[in-house]
């Protein structure tokens, strides 16, 4: 019959047993082999870390606008005889793009030329005279005056011929032909557009926060969905003296040469503003292990994952610049961190 004597003796029996069974099977036997637990290594999948430019970027929406745009109309009110542009053409400085009905004006100009020789030979005259008359020395200044008088009628009546023939401003591109000859235009009538599009501007906002970092020559990407892939760069070349009181940011303005006219005004165009730039070493983000206030990664050396601290500067589009800790062409764990603690033995996927 069982007693609690002969229990309490085979107590310490079962103790003895249930400890020598654990170190049995969990430590590594008197032959020195290790269970397949320790011995197996860990797959991970890792990236080989390089040095490259650390850009530091402030994204935003612009609008483009030609460097400059103008409608083009007349100075004076007349018929149209000739037009001398097709819609769409390319012109230089001072193209005649239409003409005014003008024999008027240059009637005008022949008369005042003619009026303007006969009153200088008559200056000429009494200013012969004047050195032995001194009446002719009164009449010598009243003829200086008609001559002074016939000479500015004379320019602005050769001011408004020339404003009779119509020239482009500046070179750039023409917009739409939106008159005909014999048309009857005035100074409100628009006769087509000019845009010079060889340089491209672009405004855009960016926070009140990066004002005393901004600088004119700041370098600026662009890209549009037109042009998928494409990335055109120019640089600031103004920066607003003021800042908007709703949105607390500051206008800027980035020019973007346009040799090839790929870029139109009033293309959206997504712009990134290049605050800096450095080289650091790049490290995907999903690789850093952050700890409190402090950052870590898993360098791999001989197939075996160390814990480092590195010291992160700053993060951009899923990747993290470092420049203390590791250096280029190190191995980090970026899958299985979970997986494994310093000192273990890992397999890098392919």
């Amino acid at each position: 019959m069982y007693s609690k004597q002969s229990g309490k003796a085979l107590f310490p029996f079962i103790i003895t047993l249930l400890i020598g069974l654990s170190v049995y099977l969990y430590l590594p036997s008197s032959q020195g082999k290790q269970s397949g637990f320790t011995n197996s290594a860990t797959q991970v999948t890792a990236h080989a870390v390089a040095s490259e430019e650390n850009a530091i970027l402030i994204e935003a929406i612009g609008s483009a606008r030609a460097n400059q745009a103008i409608y083009i109309k007349s100075a004076q009110n007349d018929y149209i005889t000739h037009i001398y542009f097709k819609d769409g053409d390319l012109v230089n400085k001072g193209q005649k793009l239409a003409q005014l009905q003008s024999q008027q004006e240059e009637l005008t100009v022949k008369e005042l030329a003619i009026n303007l020789r006969e009153e200088k030979r008559q200056l000429q005259r009494l200013t012969e005279l004047s050195r032995s008359q001194a009446t002719a020395k009164s009449l010598l200044e009243e003829q200086l005056s008609r001559v002074d008088a016939t000479e500015a009628k004379l320019d602005n009546a050769k001011t408004k011929l020339a404003e009779m023939t119509i020239t482009a401003p500046f070179a750039g591109v023409l917009g739409k032909r939106q008159i005909s000859v014999g048309a009857y235009v005035n100074n409100s009538t628009a006769i087509t557009t000019l845009d010079d599009i060889s340089i491209i501007k672009v405004d855009f906002k960016v926070p009140e926060k990066y004002l005393a970092q901004l600088q004119l020559g700041m370098k600026v990407m662009t890209q549009n969905d037109a042009y998928p892939g494409t990335t055109f760069t120019g640089k600031v070349t103004h920066v607003s003296s003021r800042i908007d009181a709703v949105t607390r940011s500051v206008e800027v303005t980035a020019s973007f040469a346009n040799n090839n006219t790929l870029l139109r005004p009033g293309m959206l165009l997504n712009t990134a503003l290049e605050l800096s730039s450095n080289q650091a070493i790049m490290v995907p983000e999903k690789a850093i292990i952050p700890q409190q206030d402090k950052h870590y990664v898993f360098q791999i050396t001989d197939g075996v994952a160390t814990k480092v601290e590195v010291h992160v500067t700053g993060r951009h589009n899923g990747w993290v610049a470092i420049d203390e800790g590791i250096s280029a062409g190190q191995l980090v764990v970026t899958e299985g961190i979970i997986k494994i603690r310093s000192g273990s033995k890992v397999t890098v996927k392919g």
